[in-house]
């Protein structure tokens, strides 16, 4: 793992676990007066915090039963005052959502600034979510982002393999793509909207070797304005450099290229009209998830699905759209408010980091701070939360259904998601559900993470 220069990070041989919600607040503003927390042991360990449907006690460990959690955990109660510091910041970004939406910018400014005050990145999740949301304003965050971006790769690869997010939707992602490849097909055409360092292909290019079928895929090149922050860290070419190689070493045959939306459209039509019944295409769209540590405008995803629906609409072409989305953004569409909309983003990047911090080990607390630097933060911001809220509102709305049939998710491909996924702490799940059970959600304590859906015409 690599290092920072950040110096606050927990100490002691003990931890305090909290167990904060956005929910617990909003419910009942006074639930902080009677809660109680665990102190437990945490010299270097994973935290386990697995809750037993034997008995009300907590253990802090698969090996002690629940109606032993007695004299093996210690349940004192918080100090009142780190509970209301936290109180506090909750009620300064409830104030400052309706401040956003009442168009009061000088007072959201005020309201941000007197909150930064206030929160750190080494404090508990919803601090840190503070933290980050004042980055708008209060630029504290940068030098850890310039330590921790001269460790990037190792960060990604620390990042995909630690946490379930991006590996759960590629898994799906790909295994659903070769489920519906038709045993007639001569080439598989795979259109991927934003393919970055490219980590999704690996797998799917050795289980197309063994199909011994043609492979072309193709990355759809945006304009930098595309991309709302933090531009890829991964060139193409040197993606392409990495997949050609990988796919020679099982000696598939793949074509590679970069070409704009435009030109994709242009592509396609010529294909119709030459008759290509024997491509088949797959629409890749993967959006949001944690790892890719950009946002992309909800726009350009509109446009990439669109594209893919017309692509499907009186063709010869059969094929698949997958979408893999980690932003809260669709399922928060139907939001009244821009303050609602802004208590939705809360409560999904809050679920988020709490997923994270259940996955490090106290002593490694600042090397957790530099990847939620890196992979987190570029979602964190108001200033992206509005101008999603804004797309939203002028009908750039992801939706499927209305000309798409869903494409069930066999359930062979849940069992082994399943798998994948059984393999992290114990409060992450998997449920199915949509058109024709054609998604796949990934959960932390019953909270959507990532969810994936597969289209057909």
């Amino acid at each position: 793992m690599f290092q920072t220069q950040i110096s606050q990070s927990p100490s002691g041989d003990d931890h305090m676990q909290t167990m904060l919600t956005l929910e617990d607040f909003l419910n009942d503003p006074n639930f902080y007066r009677d809660m109680e927390f665990v102190l437990s042991d945490s010299e270097g360990s994973f935290p386990s915090q697995e809750a037993s449907n034997e008995g009300s006690g907590w253990s802090p460990s698969p090996s002690i039963k629940s109606n032993e959690a007695s004299s093996s955990s210690l349940t004192l109660p918080r100090k009142e005052s780190e509970l209301n510091s936290q109180l506090s910041v909750l009620h300064l970004l409830k104030a400052y959502g309706e401040a956003m939406e009442e168009g009061q910018g000088h007072l959201a400014d005020v309201i941000m600034r007197c909150m930064s005050e206030k929160v750190s990145l080494a404090g508990e999740p919803l601090l840190r979510l503070a933290f980050n949301l004042s980055q708008d304003l209060e630029k504290h965050g940068d030098y850890l982002k310039q330590e921790s971006s001269k460790n990037f790769e190792e960060a990604f690869r620390a990042f995909y393999q630690i946490f379930p997010y991006g590996r759960f939707a590629h898994f799906a992602a790909n295994s659903t793509i070769l489920e519906a490849v038709p045993a007639d097909t001569e080439r598989i055409h795979i259109v991927d909207f934003d393919m970055g360092e490219g980590v999704q292909w690996p797998p799917m290019l050795e289980a197309l070797a063994r199909l011994q079928k043609g492979v072309k895929l193709t990355a759809v090149k945006w304009e930098n304005t595309d991309c709302d922050r933090d531009p890829l860290m991964w060139s193409f070419e040197e993606a392409k450099r990495r997949l050609l190689d990988h796919a020679r070493r099982f000696g598939l045959k793949l074509k590679m290229e970069e070409m704009a939306i435009e030109d994709l459209v242009s592509e396609i039509n010529r294909r119709k009209k030459r008759g290509g019944r024997k491509e088949w295409l797959a629409f890749n769209c993967m959006v949001g998830l944690p790892h890719m540590g950009r946002v992309r405008s909800r726009k350009v995803v509109e446009e990439f699905l669109r594209v893919a629906r017309e692509s499907k609409a009186n063709s010869v072409n059969r094929g698949i759209i997958i979408l893999g989305d980690g932003d809260c953004g669709e399922n928060l569409s139907n939001s009244s408010s821009f303050g609602s909309f802004f208590e939705g983003n809360m409560a999904h990047y809050l679920t988020l980091l709490e997923s994270i911090e259940s996955d490090f080990p106290v002593n490694l607390a600042e090397a957790r701070m530099a990847l939620e630097c890196l992979f987190v933060a570029p979602y964190i911001s108001s200033e992206v939360w509005l101008e999603k809220w804004m797309d939203i509102k002028e009908c750039c709305k992801v939706e499927m259904g209305s000309s798409l049939e869903g494409w069930s998710i066999s359930r062979e491909c849940t069992e082994e998601a399943r798998e994948l996924v059984k393999g992290n702490e114990s409060f992450y799940g998997l449920r199915t559900g949509g058109q024709l059970n054609n998604e796949m959600i990934l959960e932390w304590k019953g909270k959507s993470l990532v969810r994936v859906s597969a289209w057909k015409n």
